[in-house]
């Protein structure tokens, strides 16, 4: 009888443990990655909810190098649901280096507008409402992200004085009078998104 009292205990904790287990993950306390072989486990620098891959939206995020000296840094999707990353950065998918002073954008997919350094795969067409984790082998790291339209009109540059800037065009001169380059795909909109930095996490 003992023993069946003991058996029941021991099997009710192994599942209370698998759900809490299957219940991890997600952006607040998925296991950090280490971007460079044999190298330093990765900081949690920014958290960014509101990730969006679906229809004609991607989402950017763009880092700058506050350091002298080079390292890597990478954006780990998730899904709204939470649960794993849905890219290993550990394998370069969705990793950057940044050079002393530099900036790279990573994004969820190629914008025809705007320019990134590197796109994350296999995120599929349908993440809405996700969120993201930007580590980093180094604090020293700015970083901003938004969500963007990837096709976008093309528009006549140049100066605001000019007559043509602004308007919707074909080329560089039809109607842009701004010269080579002038006629150029700007997106059709663009939104912030609030990055949470690890400061901010420790008052929650």
């Amino acid at each position: 009888m003992r023993f069946g009292k003991l058996a029941i205990v021991v099997i009710a904790g192994a599942l209370a443990f698998a759900w809490v287990s299957s219940s991890l993950g997600g952006v607040a306390d998925s296991p950090l990655p280490v971007l460079t072989s044999g190298g330093p486990t990765a900081l949690s620098a920014f958290r960014v909810p509101g990730v969006m891959k679906v229809g004609n939206l991607d989402t950017e995020f763009t880092c700058t190098s506050l350091s002298t000296t080079p390292f890597k840094f990478a954006v780990q999707v998730f899904a709204s649901t939470g649960g794993a990353p849905l890219n290993d950065v550990t394998t370069g998918n969705g990793t950057a280096t940044l050079a002393a002073g530099a900036t790279q954008t990573i994004a969820t997919g190629g914008t025809a507008g705007l320019h990134e350094d590197v796109i994350i795969t296999g995120l599929g067409t349908s993440v809405r409402n996700g969120s993201a984790r930007i580590v980093s082998e180094s604090k020293a790291i700015a970083c901003t992200a938004y969500v963007v339209d990837k096709f976008g009109t093309k528009r006549c540059g140049g100066a605001s004085t000019s007559a043509t800037a602004g308007l919707v065009c074909t080329s560089d001169t039809s109607p842009c009078d701004g010269g080579a380059g002038s006629c150029r795909t700007t997106p059709d909109s663009m939104l912030e998104l609030k990055l949470i930095s690890k400061t901010k996490q420790r008052g929650e």
